[in-house]
């Protein structure tokens, strides 16, 4: 079994004549108590390609150590933790439950030994003078031994941890200086590696910060081709990271790999011309599905953000503490629900192959040949404008017109929004046809955006022009994203007042709310097509021929 560790650590570098320099009784404003000494064994596992470690993540067997057993150290988003599982009767078998958590990452490849690290630590509990544990401080003298390279590397180190989570900003920022006013009079600096792995490994030295690829010596992409491939394995590995993140639940984990998932899908879309038509509609299509499937449990998270605010907001004191529990409490069975949901798509069979998929493009070197003819630039300009020109088509289409019928063509959200929405003098298909054009033409929008971060990340510019109107998409996408979360409070207070009405509950609280959500949704809805007709206008100004 697992359990989850939050890990808020600061680490420094000490030359190893320097430890006895430290004096943690001298830890001004804290009592620190006798130390506890450790020698600890970990052996680190990673796939051949070292998957693990390029996504953040280090699982690790320890023994010896106050916490014996399978570990996995992570890094998701601004969050660092730890999961622990218990030893198992062979030590050298890894727990079913740690390969499940990981296999987004490892894509279930083998995981092998690649360091073995020893430390002997010296723990010093660092106490309020309540006699609450507010820290431990580690002075590590450690030998390592990178496996696949058989080479030996020793050093030592200190690091601080705070003990909880519970403590509050001020109070870990006054055990981090107390423990450093120390620590820095002993010779200690703050640390250049970010893990004992990476030092194991010779993978310690870390840029102060990142740099471009003309400024770091790297190459950059010569290639149409090498830009597509870039922009695609990037965001596969983003993805990989965030479908583990899901799996741990992270937070706002579910939010980035819908995005990721998006991403991708919105660069194939967009190097449409120069992959073959049978892998990306057919990966296109499985991302999409991916995307909806995260989509329900993002919905139910900004549906429950924007539920805090209005009842801690503009509604606090008109709704009774019973009603707020009812919200909440409708809130939570949804999340918990969509998570439910979320879970059984990331175990299925097809999510493994649609990773492994993707996974494989970045190695087939066939993959975007057709752009290999091209320059880096050219290509960027191409793809930019491809997905600047979908932005006009959406915004412009007709309503899709079933053959058979002769009817439109509406979604189910609309359709359904229409019917609440819409006047009694008003065609409610009429209205859903209307709020599907917006719908489409933000998610367009969206792609534009997009693409135009992955180019980015790719180090390369699709020229002044382009970037300038992918730059009006950005804008524009932000101001058309709030009528969307108003579609989903508005479609979220709906399904909860159908709730409570079979189960009786009080609906006064969720009328008075649904209502105001209305009048808002239909605000917007009215804006709506000023702004899509000024974005059109730009991006032809900018990009005149895209008609």
């Amino acid at each position: 079994m697992a359990q989850h560790q939050w890990e808020i650590e600061r680490k420094y570098d000490l030359p190893p004549e320097q430890a006895g320099k430290i004096k943690p009784h001298k830890i001004k404003g804290f009592r620190v108590g006798e130390p506890a000494i450790y020698d600890m064994t970990a052996v680190y596992y990673d796939t051949e390609d070292l998957a693990l470690g390029a996504a953040n993540v280090a699982v690790r067997r320890r023994a010896g150590g106050g916490d014996d057993g399978w570990h996995v150290k992570y890094k998701a988003g601004k969050a660092r933790g730890e999961l622990h599982y218990e030893p198992l009767k062979s030590s050298n078998r890894i727990p079913a439950a740690l390969r499940k958590t990981l296999v987004g990452i490892t894509l279930d490849e083998h995981l092998s030994p690649v360091a073995t690290i020893k430390t002997h630590r010296t723990e010093y509990p660092i106490r309020a003078e309540d006699g609450r544990q507010h820290a431990v401080l580690c002075v590590d003298f450690v030998t390592a031994r990178d496996e696949r390279a058989e080479a030996d590397r020793e050093w030592s180190e200190c690091e601080t941890e705070l003990s909880s989570d519970t403590l509050s900003k001020k109070e870990s920022k006054a055990v981090f200086a107390a423990v450093e006013d120390v620590l820095f009079k002993a010779g200690a600096v703050q640390s250049s590696s970010p893990a004992k792995i990476a030092r194991a490994l010779g993978q310690d030295e870390v840029p102060a910060k990142p740099k471009r690829a003309e400024d770091s010596g790297e190459d950059a992409p010569a290639t149409g081709q090498d830009v597509l491939n870039a922009m695609c394995e990037t965001l596969t590995r983003q993805l990989q990271h965030w479908d583990f993140a899901v799996r741990i639940d992270a937070e706002d984990s579910v939010h980035q790999m819908r995005v990721r998932s998006r991403a991708l899908r919105s660069v194939l879309h967009a190097a449409r011309n120069f992959i073959p038509e049978h892998v990306g509609t057919d990966l296109e299509d499985r991302l999409k599905t991916l995307a909806r499937a995260l989509s329900d449990a993002r919905d139910e998270e900004v549906a429950a953000e924007q539920l805090h605010e209005r009842l801690d907001g503009e509604f606090q004191g008109q709704i009774t503490a019973s009603a707020r529990q009812d919200l909440f409490g409708a809130s939570e069975t949804g999340i918990a629900h969509a998570a439910r949901a979320v879970r059984r798509m990331l175990e299925s069979p097809a999510h493994l192959q649609l990773l492994k998929d993707l996974r494989a493009l970045s190695r087939d070197s066939s993959f975007g040949e057709q752009a290999a003819h091209m320059s880096a630039k050219k290509f960027a300009k191409a793809v930019m404008s491809t997905a600047l020109t979908d932005v006009i088509h959406k915004a412009t289409a007709e309503p899709t017109v079933d053959s058979q019928t002769g009817r439109a063509e509406v979604s189910e959200l609309g359709a359904e929004l229409s019917e609440r929405l819409a006047s009694a003098d008003e065609d409610s298909v009429g209205l859903a046809i209307y709020f599907d054009h917006l719908h489409d033409a933000r998610k367009a929008i969206k792609s534009v955006r997009y693409v135009s971060d992955a180019l980015d990340r790719a180090d390369v510019e699709p020229g002044k022009k382009r970037s300038r109107a992918a730059s009006y998409a950005k804008d524009y996408q932000n101001e058309l994203g709030s009528l969307t979360d108003c579609a989903v409070m508005e479609h979220w207070l709906a399904r909860v007042a159908r709730s409570f009405q079979r189960t009786g509950k009080d609906r006064y609280a969720v009328g008075l709310l649904h209502g105001l959500e209305m009048a808002s949704l239909r605000a917007r809805l009215d804006d709506a097509p000023e702004l899509i007709s000024d974005l059109v206008a730009d991006i032809r100004r900018e990009l005149p021929s895209a008609e």
